[in-house]
């Protein structure tokens, strides 16, 4: 009985330090956790509804901004949406402090610190486009969202506008391969060094816990990769062809991963990735180091 009770003491006091180290987080590192949690809830929904696709239980994959609204419809859409708008709104404030400041990291090079200050403008301005769609959902205006909702149809768009301009069919070509070495990139983290360490505070984490975060992150890593690198494809192949009408975004990308052989096995692992990479994102919402510490 003493053992057991010294063991529920050393256990109270642990959780009571954590509860001190929270109350004494500054309201900045709050909010930037808040902007994580509500990053895994898109992910969750994006990849959950590629899942139930791949199951048969849903219509066709959708995108993220196609997953938010499809939680407009649901009973308390609203109110939630409303929530992941300002969650949205505040992770991508976050990033674009961090393109200020950067990541303090001493073991960067100066090339390196450079890439990861541009993937946090990208993700900064990504994140508040979604969060503006969030809030327009939210705000019942079905109809304005929607015309923003059809990723694969914007993505045509896009690429018709830019190969009309000049030397547009090499920008093209030269945007399909930064996002091909974009996939590259998360292919080599997924299968590099522990891809979890850098940014957590593994020092408050158990063994179990940075274990089941480095299965996540490769995990989540490689579905990314998967989906960028299906982008790039046909981004390229409607540059080469000169045909816009073949260039995908995210939601067309999985439906051609659905039209493979075994198609729905493929597609239903694509999906457990995207799942595990919002997990991982709310997860990321306690163990992260924020802004430097």
């Amino acid at each position: 009985m003493g053992r057991a009770g010294a063991g529920q003491g050393a256990r109270a006091a642990e959780r009571a330090v954590r509860r001190a180290a929270r109350k004494g987080e500054p309201w900045t590192d709050r909010a930037a956790r808040t902007g994580y949690v509500a990053r895994g809830v898109v992910y969750v929904l994006f990849g959950g509804f590629a899942l139930a696709a791949a199951a048969g239980a849903a219509g066709q994959p959708t995108d993220p901004t196609g997953a938010l609204s499809a939680l407009a419809r649901l009973p308390a859409g609203r109110v939630a949406l409303a929530a992941v708008a300002l969650g949205l709104l505040l992770h991508a404030a976050f990033r674009g402090v961090l393109v200020l400041t950067g990541e303090p990291y001493p073991e960067q090079g100066r090339w390196r610190r450079l890439a990861t200050r541009v993937r946090h403008g990208f993700a900064a301005c990504f994140y508040a486009g979604m969060a503006l769609t969030a809030g327009v959902l939210a705000a019942g205006r079905h109809g304005q969202a929607h015309a923003h909702a059809n990723k694969d149809a914007e993505t045509r768009a896009i690429s018709a506008r830019v190969l009309a301009a000049p030397f547009g069919r090499p920008i093209l070509v030269a945007i399909a391969i930064g996002i091909g070495i974009a996939a590259a990139v998360w292919i080599v983290r997924a299968f590099g060094p522990n891809p979890a360490r850098e940014h957590l505070r593994v020092d408050a984490m158990t063994v179990r816990q940075r274990a089941l975060m480095a299965v996540l992150a490769r995990v989540a890593y490689v579905a990314r990769a998967t989906v960028l690198a299906v982008c790039a494809y046909f981004l390229g192949r409607g540059a080469i062809d000169r045909a816009p009408r073949e260039t995908r975004g995210p939601a067309g990308a999985l439906r051609a991963v659905w039209g493979l052989p075994h198609g729905s096995l493929w597609l239903a692992m694509v999906a457990a990735g995207l799942i595990a990479f919002g997990v991982y994102a709310a997860l990321e919402a306690r163990w992260r180091r924020m802004f430097g510490r």
